[in-house]
């Protein structure tokens, strides 16, 4: 249980960081360097926020409904044969 835990902790702070590397790269060209050159992004379009809030409203639906799926599975016993290891096959009896 730690060790999934501990995945799940470096996967969203790598997604954070992957999310946030556009802003690195806007802070680091708006910079007061002595090549001022003109930004090359465009603005952001003017229904963004709804985009984003919308974005993050399906990525937590998604979740959670992954969640309720897998409760479903480990309350119900639904296990399949392939998902176990495999016996020692060096045993005689």
């Amino acid at each position: 249980m730690i060790r999934r835990c501990n995945v799940f902790v470096r996967s969203v702070i790598l997604a954070i960081t992957a999310a946030a590397m556009p802003f690195v790269a806007s802070a680091q060209e708006q910079g007061g360097s002595s090549f001022e050159a003109a930004s090359r992004s465009t603005d952001p379009a003017a229904d963004w926020g709804l985009v984003m809030f919308l974005t993050v409203l399906f990525v937590l639906g998604l979740f959670l409904l992954s969640a309720i799926g897998y409760l479903y599975r480990r309350e119900r016993g639904l296990t399949w044969r392939f998902q176990n290891p495999e016996p020692d096959h060096h045993t005689h009896d």
